[in-house]
């Protein structure tokens, strides 16, 4: 059975926070965990700049690809956020 595309509206600000909400559960410094969040949103608003329809799934791909150049830490704890107890 296809999955359904569901379109999601982007937001800078969205990726910018749940980067940093996952940067405090793994106990990243804050002010690292801020030039991260930046970084990762500046690679997204690039990847979207051409995008018609994005989906959860695919910007979540994009942000998990980012972070690992960065902190693979991170994106790990990013790509998890859903699986950790």
């Amino acid at each position: 059975m296809a999955r359904k595309k569901i379109s999601y509206e982007y937001s800078r600000a969205g990726v910018e926070q749940s980067i940093l909400a996952s940067a405090r559960s793994a106990r990243i410094p804050e002010g690292w965990a801020k030039q991260i969040a930046k970084r990762v949103a500046d690679g997204t608003d690039r990847w979207i700049e051409d995008k018609d329809t994005v989906t959860e799934g695919d910007l979540r791909r994009v942000i998990v690809r980012e972070l690992k150049e960065i902190s693979p830490e991170l994106a790990f704890a990013y790509s998890n956020h859903d699986k950790i107890i």
